[in-house]
């Protein structure tokens, strides 16, 4: 008759047939999932390559070229990872903030300021105080002007290459734009497909040990009951 740890070792091991199962079916289907993405992907790549020659070919190689980077490029997209997230890979945007030169330019404009009132009288002082909020006040428009100008620190790559780019050229960019995004979607599928794996390799390393302690008790029971026997 079989004991209770036998009968909780059958029931875990037929839940654990189930969820392998399940995991396969799964896997499969990201799996196909990928495979498509990737179709895609690589199609959407070789159309903005071709647009690319294109615009090379009618705006020439010379001006199309690293010649035209302007060097204080920056990203307009960052890749953010959290592990613990359903998504572990996602695009941002940075967000637009005053570079370090302004702020260093504001700052030492007023130390300059404050080092030139040092030196006047109380009256001269008192005088110099009412211009400054004067001036302050007519210059708040500009400075808003100049936060928002500044803000504004992610321009548009086509810029580099003249007002008047080529079609194709644009079309290029909307490609590979659309590219970054099924990539960063590969990433995480590539993610999800190594967690599945991890989890099946866990499942089948509990079956295998469920297995052997089954077969040790049918062992340990023969063995039992042919000592009875004799």
């Amino acid at each position: 008759m079989p004991t209770t740890q036998t009968v909780d070792d059958i029931d875990r091991l037929e839940s654990v047939c189930r969820e392998l199962d399940d995991l396969t079916l799964l896997y499969l289907s990201k799996l196909n999932q990928y495979t498509q993405s990737r179709t895609t992907t690589t199609h959407t790549l070789e159309k903005g390559f071709l647009d690319l020659a294109h615009a090379k070919y009618t705006m020439g190689a010379k001006t199309i070229s690293h010649l035209s980077y302007d060097e204080r490029m920056k990203a307009q997209v960052e890749l953010s990872v959290d592990r613990g997230s359903s998504s572990t890979y996602t695009l941002t945007r940075p967000s637009a903030e005053v570079s370090a030169e302004d702020s260093e330019a504001v700052t030492s404009d007023d130390d300059q300021g404050l080092r030139q009132r040092k030196g006047t009288t109380k009256g001269q002082q008192k005088d110099s105080e009412e211009d400054d909020a004067k001036e302050h006040k007519a210059d708040k428009p500009d400075s808003a002007k100049k936060e928002k100008k500044a803000a504004k620190t992610n321009h548009n790559p086509l810029h580099w290459f003249g007002l008047l780019v080529s079609p194709s050229l644009r079309t290029s960019q909307g490609h590979f734009q659309i590219a970054t995004t099924h990539l960063v979607d590969l990433a995480n599928l590539v993610h999800d497909l190594d967690t599945l794996d991890q989890q099946y390799e866990g499942l089948k390393n509990e079956k295998r040990q469920l297995l052997e302690q089954q077969s040790i008790d049918k062992t340990t029971a023969a063995l039992a009951s042919t000592t009875l026997v004799e």
